[in-house]
């Protein structure tokens, strides 16, 4: 996403990424040398007094038992905008189908708890946010919203 973000010309002034995976930040890192990457939990106390201008979640709310307390979490940290990603469901099972990927859980990543199509997804966000926008860039959705006032 940095690269998307950084060929487009988008400033990437006070970036901060956080994951679990320490092999993540580690790759993160090498490729992005003066952005700041903490394995970090995003219930750290260290966070709760920040505030951001754009939180970002892509591909991590489907991996979650408890997605609306990790958005709750994601929501009180910014002043600003959240995007979020999901897989577009059925279609991300049906792609895995087709490369012959988990075919045993009929397409189904073995890490994918909670399943989206574009209307359930925004609803879920409804119940923490106000989106303000929902697109699909196939085979994911695209949710944008802003905290409410």
């Amino acid at each position: 996403m940095l690269d998307a973000l950084a060929t487009r010309g988008v400033e990437l002034n006070g970036y901060e990424g956080i994951d679990l995976r320490a092999d993540a930040i580690a790759e993160a890192r090498s490729r992005w040398p003066g952005k700041r990457f903490a394995t970090a939990d995003l219930f750290d106390a260290a966070f709760d007094d920040k505030r951001y201008d754009v939180v970002m979640a892509l591909e991590v709310l489907e991996h979650l038992y408890e997605p609306a307390e990790a958005l709750r979490r994601l929501v009180s940290l910014t002043n600003g905008t959240l995007v979020l990603t999901v897989p577009h469901e059925p279609w991300f099972q049906l792609v895995n189908l087709a490369r012959g990927r988990d075919l045993m859980r009929l397409g189904n990543h073995p890490e994918h708890v909670q399943h989206w199509n574009p209307a359930s997804f925004a609803e879920f966000v409804s119940d923490q946010a106000e989106v303000t926008g929902i697109r699909r860039s196939f085979p994911f959705i695209i949710a944008t919203a802003q905290p409410r006032r």
